[in-house]
């Protein structure tokens, strides 16, 4: 079968896992073409705010004397043209970006449209699940207009674990085949212990603190995140990373995924922080679960934390830790092709099609409005 996917260069969770998924697509038998303007297209932002944002990165990028000058103006300019036939006579879309946003009516509004023409299933590969992500209610209080399960044929979540619940009267319309971000530029390369804090938020100054007098009180070497990197320039600091610690609640946190195949650990204040990476927790029931064994979770108290970065670094195994990420979280580490397999058969047989998504409307009232993620 012939796959599209549509996505986008920037350094997010889009790319890295748009070039998994058409890699083991690929090595499972399929044709795949990676639109990595696609996202764009389908938002139908206008030409003349493309052509600012390259002029203004362009000039950044030699600013800093960065020799990144990828732009999209002329890209977009000639995308229909390049494009538009092999995206019609394809057998099925997937569309690469997250919830919220993937539901929001402005956004990817070109999706409709080629609804109109393409018969195909559309499909969102995304870090999570609607049902169980606490955005739901958020979504429609925006908007009316905004979508909900109806908007895609299928569902190819990363990941189902979150605090909350999925909720057992909706039918599986998914098949939950996780990530493969393995890459060239991720790997070991420890030397001086290393913590590295993620990008400050502001609320959590506490957390902060508590992070920093531990580092200062342990003489531990540390750098804070700040400002704007490349892919190539943050995993580079990942890759000499031995601890790094959040900084606020995540829906997912791809730095974490990141940090691990470079065989670091990470530290949390609170263990719910990470809700994507609890590994007891059941999908049908809303609560708290455990995280991994390469979690280092210190209940924001400062002499447990001290503790925990002393006898990290008297223990630190880079491969120990590589190995326990692969045991612990094995379809973060790897997408698992026996779930891909089922999607595949299941389009190849008919049963996900392109009005698909007709049946799903029904399926939003039984998501509970009242689950929300906290926004910080």
């Amino acid at each position: 079968m012939k796959f599209i996917i549509f996505t986008d260069k920037n350094y997010n969770f889009r790319k890295p896992m748009s070039d998994g998924l058409a890699k083991h697509l690929k090595e499972i038998g399929h044709d795949v073409l990676v639109l990595y303007d696609g996202n764009f297209w389908l938002s139908k932002t206008p030409l003349w705010k493309i052509l600012v944002t390259d002029i203004a990165k362009i000039f950044n990028n030699i600013k800093n004397g960065r020799k990144l000058y990828y732009t999209r103006f002329f890209n977009i300019l000639n995308f229909k043209k390049r494009f538009y036939k092999e995206i019609l006579n394809s057998d099925c879309i997937i569309v690469v970006d997250n919830c919220p946003n993937v539901f929001y009516c402005e956004s990817i509004s070109r999706l409709e449209d080629l609804r109109k023409v393409y018969k195909g299933p559309i499909v969102n590969y995304d870090l999570h699940y609607l049902p169980n992500q606490g955005w739901y209610g958020m979504i429609r209080e925006k908007n009316i207009q905004n979508f909900g399960l109806e908007r895609f044929d299928w569902y190819l979540p990363a990941s189902l674990v979150t605090e909350y619940a999925i909720p057992t009267s909706i039918p599986k319309i998914y098949n939950n085949i996780g990530f493969d971000i393995q890459s060239e530029n991720l790997y070991s390369q420890q030397d001086d212990f290393l913590a590295v804090l993620d990008f400050e938020h502001k609320g959590w100054e506490r957390e902060r603190e508590i992070q920093l007098t531990a580092l200062k009180e342990t003489n531990t070497k540390y750098i804070c995140l700040k400002g704007k990197y490349t892919r190539d320039e943050i995993r580079a600091i990942y890759r000499k990373c031995n601890i790094f610690f959040t900084s606020v609640r995540e829906s997912f946190s791809l730095p974490v995924l990141e940090v691990q195949h470079c065989g670091g650990l990470i530290a949390t204040p609170y263990s719910n922080w990470l809700p994507a990476h609890f590994i007891d927790k059941n999908i049908y029931e809303k609560g708290n679960g455990s995280l991994g064994r390469n979690f280092l979770v210190y209940e924001n108290d400062l002499e447990t934390l001290k503790k925990m970065i002393n006898h990290t670094k008297l223990t630190f195994n880079a491969a120990n830790n590589i190995l326990r990420f692969k045991e612990d979280y094995p379809f973060y580490y790897t997408i698992n092709n026996d779930e891909l397999n089922l999607f595949c058969k299941a389009i190849e047989k008919g049963c996900i099609h392109g009005n698909k998504h007709n049946e799903f409307a029904s399926y939003n009232s039984m998501i509970d409005i009242n689950d929300r993620v906290e926004l910080r």
